[in-house]
């Protein structure tokens, strides 16, 4: 995912980590669940309309 993106894989891993110390994320080996979809495109800047 890192590579995709861009991003080094301990910006992927510190922005995983954070997500899911917030309550917004599960992330279980490759596989990761939402949570709280409303908070998480809050959070990354994204505006419902």
């Amino acid at each position: 995912m890192g590579s995709y993106l861009g991003l080094k894989l301990e910006t992927v891993s510190r922005i995983f980590s954070r997500l899911q110390s917030e309550g917004l994320i599960r992330v279980k080996q490759k596989f990761i669940r939402i949570l709280d979809r409303p908070r998480l495109e809050q959070v990354m800047g994204r505006n419902q309309d």
